[in-house]
């Protein structure tokens, strides 16, 4: 098991040590998702929706892709530490597009 203490270390490193941000960025994430995926997806998700303009790609292939997976565990890990349910804050930044809104909160929602 590795600690949070070191994947922060090793996150730290590889910014540190690699010039290339696409790489680095790559790097990062893989390292994120080793230690705990329901957590890097939260995070994509906040990220997309608390953004200036939403990410509504990012948001349908996470929500898409993890709805036959693990998305009711990323709904818990989103209002753990978020405090706000993952359907909610999808409304509220992606309402004015209804017919998408509407799609993708019934997907989280069930």
């Amino acid at each position: 098991v590795v600690s949070t203490q070191s994947t922060e270390m090793i996150e730290s490193s590889i910014k540190k040590s690699l010039h290339d941000e696409f790489l680095s960025l790559c790097l990062v994430m893989w390292v994120k998702s080793i230690k705990n995926v329901t957590r890097l997806f939260s995070e994509l998700l906040y990220q997309s929706v608390t953004s200036l303009t939403a990410d509504s790609a990012r948001v349908i292939r996470i929500v898409v892709g993890r709805s036959e997976i693990d998305l009711n565990q990323i709904k818990s890990h989103y209002m753990m530490q978020y405090n706000k349910q993952l359907q909610l804050a999808v409304q509220q930044k992606c309402g004015n597009d209804h017919a998408y809104s509407t799609i993708i909160t019934m997907i989280i929602k069930n």
